[in-house]
């Protein structure tokens, strides 16, 4: 297709770096890779230059936003409407990464001017885009968002969300997160990665951050009747976050302290995954979680709670094994299952990596959105 010029807006970019964050740096190098042109809009960041190149993307670290509350929203928002009309000029389309502020600033800009504004919604559930919109007092301005061309819904939670918010059916495009299944790929020798990262034959590991939604007690807690089956068992937690003090005390106080490492945020995922028997993901809510895309792809035998987006990643029994939310006792029996079932494990990784190329290569999600432009663009 003719190149497109894609203006992006989020809050914060590379080298800032959650789930959300790698998602919109993966597209917008995949689209650049593909002869496309994409700038992001960004929050200003101490010690990082205000423009930038990084993988082809144009990188403007323009936006300000001060103090908390009503004083946020109202610095950042007026400063995402401000600059995304100064840089309109040469981009086609106005792209959103979250349905939030950025949404609504995309939302008037392109009401004003006629360019397409799309949104991604980020996450659905408790701790998902429409309840931050509820809980910061947000929600009268749906009526607003609802005026987007067209919203991106990662998941069957995200779309029942918007259907229900009053988004309209033809306004909605399905498509999920991607993953680089060459980065990410199965462990030739998986003596090799257990030797480059220090870990053990039997590891269980986590990826991510570690705060409430994550529901790592759980895993503590299911993790303490898995240990006296498996003694030679590690529970590795890769990651960090606010609830890194609080998980290590109660390591300590369920007597499981020795087989659980916490080895703060590591640069290595793939190795770590590769090193890997089991990964597990018990979070009481998510979009389509980075990590639990980068285990299957890798081949890991993965376990994750029965909710919002790992519905949709995981085929329960055929791709990995999904448990009730914060039921420890169905965690520990998945856990002992697939640490004590090689032929289990193998299988249902197997699998897992078949999905991941076939549906959430990153190739295939950018193709994707570039086709979903090309229609926004000459529709």
């Amino acid at each position: 297709m003719r190149e497109c010029a894609i203006l992006m807006a989020i809050s914060h970019f590379p080298p800032a770096v959650g789930g959300t964050e790698r998602q919109a740096h993966r597209l917008a190098a995949g689209l650049v890779r593909t002869g496309h042109r994409v700038t992001v809009l960004t929050l200003a960041r101490p010690g990082t230059p205000v423009r930038e190149v990084i993988d082809g993307v144009t990188v403007e670290r323009a936006l300000d936003g001060r103090g908390r509350g009503i004083v946020y929203v109202a610095t950042y928002g007026l400063s995402l409407l401000r600059h995304l009309r100064r840089l309109r000029p040469g981009h086609a389309v106005l792209h959103a990464h979250h349905l939030y502020l950025e949404a609504m600033a995309a939302a008037w800009v392109g009401r004003r001017t006629g360019l397409p504004s799309v949104a991604k919604v980020a996450c659905g559930g408790p701790d998902g885009d429409f309840a931050r919109l509820n809980r910061t007092g947000l929600s009268a301005a749906l009526p607003l968002l609802r005026r987007l061309r067209l919203v991106v819904a990662m998941t069957a939670e995200t779309e029942a969300e918007l259907l229900a918010h009053g988004f309209h059916g033809d306004r909605i495009s399905r498509i999920p997160n991607g993953v680089d299944t060459t980065r990410f790929s199965p462990a030739s020798d998986p003596t090799e990665a257990q030797a480059v990262t220090g870990l053990g034959a039997e590891t269980v590991v986590y990826l991510g951050r570690l705060d409430a939604q994550k529901e790592l007690g759980t895993a503590l807690t299911a993790w303490g009747r898995v240990v006296s089956r498996f003694p030679a068992a590690r529970f590795v937690l890769a990651g960090d976050g606010p609830s890194r003090k609080a998980l290590q005390c109660l390591a300590r106080d369920l007597g499981v302290a020795e087989t659980v490492r916490f080895l703060g945020s590591r640069p290595d995922p793939e190795w770590l995954l590769r090193a890997s028997r089991v990964f597990v993901l018990p979070s009481r809510c998510e979009g389509m979680s980075n990590a639990l895309l980068e285990a299957m792809a890798t081949g890991v035998g993965c376990i994750a709670s029965r909710v919002g987006g790992n519905e949709d990643l995981v085929n329960d029994g055929v791709t990995g094994l999904l448990v009730p939310l914060g039921d420890a006792t169905a965690l520990a029996g998945a856990l002992g299952a697939l640490l004590g079932d090689a032929g289990l494990r193998t299988r249902l990784g197997t699998a897992a990596r078949n999905a991941a190329v076939e549906r959430y290569g990153m190739d295939r999600v950018v193709e994707r959105y570039a086709d979903l432009y090309r229609t926004l663009t000459e529709g």
